[in-house]
């Protein structure tokens, strides 16, 4: 399995001088609110390639879940550099499958005049003022990305009317990374990807049945209504079920089981595991989920404010009868006086220490 074996981020949102080591096929990463865990999550993606698609990709996640939002592209972006430095900077570097990747952006951010005449029609009607004029934030910089002896440059440019295009999202990957937020099942369009391919519908078809025994398949009908496409699951006793009927539950648990098809051989981000899944179910969920990555050879990183879910991810490596390998890391974060730390521990470590002490990994 290629895996990220350590993490370096010297600047990155709220994180300076940041190092994660030892990490292993799955690592949970869990710590108080606003300590980092989430700008962990991104920094990460960076390491995705060296294209500007995937800076602004990163930069507009934290808008995904919204149903409106007033950011704009340019405000997003800049949020991502570390505000104490006079300069912009961001700076990371990891050690993936053996060799070195590293991503560094940095660049000024000035004023710029801008003639609405050469502005389309939205825009104007953001911009327009008594002069014909006006003036507008400007970012002017370059990334530089390396991954083992491969190195990509591109300059990046960006003011408050650039908006994420056709041409934008397309990007090279180098390192496939896929991302899970916390409300992903609320997206809707979960199926479709999946019975595309048979090999991820058999495994989301296994997560399914870990909640109801009697889900026999998953389908994509017309509606009657509208023309419009709706989701169906296919029950032994209840017939086509629209998916819409299901609980949140169900949706998260076929979103992760889709999400670790797609990242096979690479990385998996699920940040928050626990949003929409009832503890009971945690055995059995988490289970599925490293037996599916060490199938599907990825290396998956995970969230958790929940003590219940690390006590069920640990579960998952039956620590009492398994030989001292350990293919869980525990990473603590911790922010204190605008600087985080970060605290490292085998899963069996943090296992012993829960059982005997009640000791508490999130702290």
């Amino acid at each position: 399995m290629k895996t990220l074996n350590q993490l370096r981020i010297d600047g990155f949102r709220g994180i300076r001088d940041l190092n994660i080591e030892h990490l292993t096929p799955i690592n949970v990463i869990v710590g108080d609110n606003n300590c980092g865990k989430t700008s962990v999550m991104e920094a990460v993606q960076f390491l995705r390639s060296g294209s500007p698609a995937n800076i602004y990709r990163i930069a507009r996640l934290r808008d995904r879940t919204l149903t409106f939002s007033s950011n704009s592209l340019y405000d997003s972006f800049i949020c991502m550099f570390p505000k104490a430095d006079d300069k912009l900077k961001i700076q990371l570097s990891g050690e993936y499958d053996g060799r070195q990747v590293s991503y560094v952006l940095s660049g000024t951010e000035s004023k710029e005049l801008l003639d609405l005449n050469e502005l389309d029609r939205v825009a104007r009607r953001e911009f327009a003022d008594a002069n014909g004029e006006t003036e507008t934030d400007v970012f002017d910089g370059c990334s530089v990305y390396m991954n083992g002896e491969q190195t990509l440059t591109e300059n990046i440019r960006l003011n408050r009317l650039t908006r994420m295009t056709g041409t934008l999202l397309r990007m090279n990957t180098q390192i496939k990374i896929s991302y899970v937020a916390p409300f992903e099942h609320l997206n809707g369009n979960i199926i479709n990807s999946i019975i595309k391919n048979d090999a991820y519908k058999s495994i989301c078809l296994s997560a399914l049945q870990l909640f109801d025994s009697e889900i026999e398949d998953m389908m994509i009908f017309r509606s009657d209504v509208s023309n419009r496409p709706v989701e169906y699951l296919k029950h032994k006793r209840l017939g086509n079920m629209p998916l819409s009927t299901y609980g949140d539950g169900i949706k998260k648990v076929l979103v992760l089981a889709n999400a670790i098809a797609g990242a096979t051989g690479g990385i998996l981000l699920i940040d928050e595991i626990e949003t929409a899944i009832h503890k009971k179910y945690y055995n059995d969920i988490f289970r599925f989920i490293v037996k599916a990555c060490r199938t599907f050879d990825v290396q998956v990183f995970i969230t958790t404010h929940s003590i219940e879910a690390i006590d069920g991810l640990l579960a998952t490596q039956d620590y009492d009868v398994q030989s001292k390998e350990d293919a869980v890391t525990v990473v603590t974060l911790r922010r204190e006086n605008h600087k985080t730390y970060s605290r490292v521990l085998q899963g069996r470590e943090v296992f012993e220490n829960r059982e005997a002490f009640g000791f508490e990994v999130r702290l």
